[in-house]
């Protein structure tokens, strides 16, 4: 059970002004008291604010009734953090001990050694030109060759770059 308030208090609690709670209202927000001419309707805060809730969380597509209250549960949510918490140190403990690499820093490492293939296998035809006296025609059999494992490969962007 919540604090028993007016009108103007509960707007003043939940940042909002009495003409959005009278519009609340009449989509279903609880009274705890109906005020009758005269008199003011008295609110109970809990109340309100769980009703707040689950319109917000109906919205945001993730249930009704129970399913809404049950997705809303502190414990669980405290549950999901504590886990969230313990994977990240975790992963940090790994990364120290180097027994896990970062996406990034694999990427940059395979991008070093595919680029340093690639320049061994594009002077491959002048060194065995030079070694071995290859003609001009052979020398151009040698690169177009080359050209053609590397295209097969990575696709043309592998000779260009």
């Amino acid at each position: 059970m919540g604090k028993k308030v007016q009108k103007k208090e509960l707007a003043d609690i939940l940042g909002v002004t009495e003409k959005t709670l009278t519009t609340w209202q009449k989509n279903g927000m609880p009274i705890e008291i109906v005020g009758g001419r005269g008199q003011r309707n008295t609110y109970d805060t809990e109340d309100v604010i769980e009703w707040l809730v689950t319109q917000r969380m109906m919205k945001a597509g993730v249930g009704q009734g129970k399913e809404v209250s049950n997705a809303y549960d502190l414990e669980i949510e405290t549950a999901r953090l504590k886990h969230w918490q313990a994977t990240e140190k975790e992963i940090s403990v790994r990364e120290e001990a180097k027994q896990l690499i970062r996406r990034p820093d694999i990427e940059f490492k395979l991008g070093q050694i595919i680029t340093s293939a690639k320049s061994g296998l594009m002077n491959l035809a002048p060194r065995l030109s030079q070694r071995l006296g290859l003609t001009k025609e052979q020398k151009a059999i040698v690169e177009d060759e080359v050209k053609s494992a590397l295209v097969s490969m990575g696709g043309d962007h592998v000779i260009d770059e």
